[in-house]
């Protein structure tokens, strides 16, 4: 089994209206509570970010699993829509929804549709994100072939 460590670190001072801040080897940013649950606003938030790690990570693992298939000059652009509840004092993400525009040459648009599902699967199988949240957040993909 081979393992691998992410490592980030994290810094936030005084109360909930600061901005805090986020570094990594690749990534780097300030965190800050958004305006719509009483926050500043002023940067990015978890819940963007688990949305964001999300999305980057399921389109990576339907890029690979197009390429597997054999699948040439492939274009995906993908919108993701997280949606939270808030339910008795609880703030939860219940769903992300992945919309991905797969755009490939008119000589490979049967054959995509036909084995579409089954890639569609396979890529939310290998997206270790998903994975990780599956069980507490509902998946879902709705694609689209251009």
């Amino acid at each position: 089994m081979i393992t691998h460590d992410f490592h980030i670190e994290t810094k936030w001072s005084g109360g909930r209206n600061k901005i805090g801040s986020f570094k990594s080897e690749h990534l780097d940013g300030n965190i800050s509570i958004p305006t719509e649950l009483g926050g500043v606003g002023e940067a990015s938030n978890p819940d963007e970010l688990l949305i964001s790690a999300a999305s980057s990570c399921y389109i990576i693992s339907l890029a690979a699993a197009l390429e597997r298939a054999r699948f040439e000059q492939v274009e995906i652009h993908m919108k993701s829509i997280g949606t939270a509840t808030l339910n008795h004092g609880e703030f939860r993400m219940k769903s992300i929804t992945h919309y991905p525009s797969i755009k490939v040459d008119a000589s490979n648009h049967d054959r995509l549709e036909k084995r579409l599902p089954s890639l569609i699967e396979i890529a939310d199988k290998h997206c270790m994100v998903s994975q990780a949240i599956k069980g507490n957040v509902e998946i879902q993909i709705d694609p689209q072939i251009d």
